[in-house]
């Protein structure tokens, strides 16, 4: 149990670093190529860990899982990343772009309803009004800022809700595979699509100022490919409720993180509405024993 949670700190300490870590490479490093060398690299990290699975659990996939994996990886690198690090280069603010993903367990309930028919019961309905509304205490008082602040909040919360439908997915793929080889092939697939993007766009592929290669190292090895590697490791010794607590911590140590190494401002929003987020979140998870699964060892989570 003990070597567990230690698996599991390293995970929290890790994924509460990204938002603090991708905001110094803003203005660096475009978003787009951020998350391709993240996730391909990342997934090349998960690879022969992924590999020894199929093999070890004799899996084949076939096209269908290939597609699937593909999709998810369209929804979760192409979409949520690309959101979550296009919102914090317009808001400037890691510890508000933090709250806001976390907030993304309030999404698994709604998209588990229509990709996986689970029962959408009243106490679930209510803890996503609630969540919904610590979202808005969050960020209604900064939105005199600007239209772009405003354009910067809106991809966040999309990046939360595509995180939770790629919470659903990755869970529904689970069911018949596991979570390594899941998110393995999913980040390759999903770096992949980017390329177009990129290629389009003309942006860079590989290059970018020297400053910026410490921490997009970081972000690949540590934050894609270690903490992935550490939570699942960490499941192992300890009980799924124990690794969703990582939902819960991620926010408030995000936050201490962006007010120590980069000087933000915690307000008092910020924090009433982290607590009501993690209430809406609470009641969401706990409202039977089913939403408690999408939340176990057999699906992905969060950076």
């Amino acid at each position: 149990m003990e070597k567990g949670i230690l698996y599991l700190m390293i995970t929290l300490i890790f994924f509460s670093s990204y938002e603090v870590v991708g905001k110094t490479l803003a203005g660096m490093v475009n978003p787009y190529q951020l998350n391709f060398i993240r996730f391909f690299f990342g997934g090349l990290i998960l690879l022969p860990i992924a590999i020894k699975n199929l093999q070890g659990k004799k899996i084949k996939l076939s096209k269908r899982d290939i597609f699937f994996l593909a999709l998810i990886g369209i929804v979760n690198v192409v979409i949520s990343m690309s959101c979550l690090q296009l919102g914090i280069n317009i808001t400037k603010k890691a510890s508000l772009a933090a709250v806001i993903f976390s907030s993304n367990p309030l999404f698994v309930a709604l998209s588990a309803h229509f990709i996986l028919n689970e029962r959408l019961n009243i106490r679930k309905i209510i803890g996503m009004i609630i969540g919904i509304g610590g979202i808005v205490i969050v960020f209604y008082k900064d939105l005199i800022i600007g239209k772009d602040f405003i354009k910067g909040i809106l991809l966040l919360i999309l990046s939360a809700i595509t995180y939770g439908v790629y919470t659903t997915m990755g869970k529904k793929f689970t069911q018949r595979s596991s979570s390594i080889i899941m998110n393995s092939f999913s980040f390759l697939f999903g770096s992949i699509f980017l390329l177009p993007i990129i290629l389009l766009k003309r942006f860079s592929l590989f290059s970018m100022p020297l400053k910026a290669i410490f921490p997009m190292f970081y972000l690949t090895f540590f934050v894609t490919g270690i903490a992935y590697y550490t939570y699942f490791l960490g499941l192992t010794y300890t009980s799924a409720g124990a690794g969703s607590m990582i939902f819960f911590l991620k926010p408030i140590l995000a936050s201490i993180f962006a007010s120590i190494f980069l000087s933000e401002k915690i307000s008092i929003n910020l924090i009433l509405g982290t607590l009501v987020i993690l209430l809406g979140i609470g009641i969401v998870q706990f409202a039977d024993k089913k939403s408690l699964k999408i939340l176990s060892k057999e699906h992905p989570v969060k950076p």
